[in-house]
């Protein structure tokens, strides 16, 4: 079998960890069919790495972006890809040995579908937890449960440029905005199966820092584009206004009760279920996990698209 995917990674001062993510590549049963490595004006000694790495394979091309920002190097990354699928993944995390081969003989055995995903891991402080894919009620799940975050999933190269690409102007959550656009596409959806293959490390330099009120206008303005592609959907923007009470709760339990009672109530004034709303800000205020099932409870009257 011949992988029918290529592998998108950008790159910007990880000369740290991105020998682990070549290692685990150099690693796979089966070689993805290319990979494109997208150097973002890295400083420390990562084009070093890149360029060493690639010299011993005849698939990978190095390119640079030196606009800064992992949406406009993905983007960059994406005009390189020859094959109908692109997977983008990110330069210190790690793919399991079957990850690449488990990918392409799922898409060898869905040939309708547009998207395929699975679980993966998630290592932070020492600790491991499965953070979760899922193919039914797509829309409801990503707003909730962020299931199209980047390394869960591949897709068509075609849907990623009939959508646009990247919006090179969020700073944060870019996945998150990303993956709403590619669901109102009505993708066929499907699932890879058996355990995940990827184990997604946290980094304390990582885009989301150690905490969301640090820098609450990356999300809220993810949010707020989401809410445009929204727009005439009113069952999909009771799931939003949730799951941005749900953010204001994160500010208030960071400590941040200002930001928090700036954005609860900003979704309070607009709403047409407040009191849900605040049960939804007070869940989350109290439990701080599981949100999204409270949240699929208290609203059943709503389209689980």
């Amino acid at each position: 079998m011949k992988s029918p995917l290529t592998i998108v990674i950008p790159v910007y001062n990880r000369a740290r960890t991105l020998p682990r993510l070549l290692r685990s590549i150099d690693a796979q049963t089966l070689a993805p069919a290319a990979v494109v490595l997208v150097d973002n004006a890295s400083t420390d000694d990562s084009m070093r790495v890149m360029t060493e790495w690639a010299g011993r394979r005849c698939d990978t091309k190095v390119v640079s972006q030196p606009r800064r920002g992992a949406s406009a190097a993905r983007n960059r990354g994406l005009q390189e890809v020859a094959t109908e699928w692109t997977m983008f993944f990110d330069s210190d995390d790690e793919m399991l040995p079957r990850h690449v081969e488990e990918f392409s003989r799922a898409i060898a055995d869905n040939p309708l579908a547009g998207i395929i995903g699975r679980n993966v891991i998630y290592r932070r402080n020492g600790t491991e937890r499965v953070t979760y894919y899922s193919e039914s009620s797509p829309l409801f799940n990503h707003l909730f449960r962020s299931t199209l975050s980047t390394l869960r999933y591949v897709a068509r190269t075609s849907l990623f440029r009939t959508v646009g690409g990247w919006d090179e102007s969020l700073s944060g959550w870019d996945d998150y905005e990303l993956g709403v656009r590619l669901l109102l596409q009505k993708p066929v959806m499907a699932t890879v199966p058996g355990p995940p293959s990827v184990r997604v490390y946290f980094e304390s330099e990582s885009i989301s820092g150690e905490t969301f009120g640090a820098h609450p206008e990356r999300w809220e303005r993810s949010l707020d584009l989401i809410r445009k592609h929204l727009e005439g959907r009113k069952a999909d923007n009771v799931w939003l206004d949730a799951r941005t009470v749900i953010l204001a709760a994160e500010y208030a339990r960071e400590g941040f009760g200002g930001l928090s009672a700036r954005l609860r109530d900003k979704v309070l004034s607009r709403t047409a279920s407040p009191w849900r709303m605040r049960l939804v800000y007070a869940y989350m205020m109290h439990f701080g996990r599981f949100a999204w099932v409270f949240a699929r409870m208290l609203f059943p009257f709503t389209n689980k698209s």
